[in-house]
């Protein structure tokens, strides 16, 4: 019989700039990219080409919210200006979480009939770190 394992559900992930939580996230992106292959083949080699992973390329994340109007005021109010940087906190319910410095913008979604208003916080990454749960 198989093992079985215990996943978590994504409800409850949790999204902070600084120490400000910004609620009713529906959207995350992809916590990191794949690295760029640098090929390091020689003359010497025969039958195959070498790799090794050079460095990844994580130039903004997007974050999708229902518009509860407060929850925009407050990602709106905290974005970083004249170049300046803030951290960004993101939680999975596994306790997995991810710390990003970076700067944002606020910004309103498309919207059509029988749809929800929706704002996005997109950020331009300096560093990412993933914290693994313990």
């Amino acid at each position: 019989m198989p093992e079985t394992t215990e996943v978590f559900h994504t409800k409850g992930i949790e999204f902070k700039i600084g120490n400000t939580a910004i609620t009713n996230l529906y959207s995350t992106p992809d916590m990191g990219s794949d690295p760029e292959q640098v090929d390091v083949t020689s003359f010497d080699d025969t039958t195959t080409k070498h790799y090794i992973p050079g460095l990844q390329d994580v130039q903004k994340l997007n974050f999708d919210f229902w518009n509860k109007k407060t929850n925009f005021n407050a990602a709106a109010n905290a974005e970083p200006e004249n170049g300046a940087t803030a951290t960004y906190t993101v939680t999975y319910p596994s306790g997995l979480s991810y710390t990003i410095v970076g700067s944002h913008t606020t910004y309103a979604l498309s919207d059509a009939v029988n749809d929800g208003e929706k704002f996005r916080v997109s950020i331009s990454v300096s560093s990412i770190t993933r914290n693994l749960a313990t």
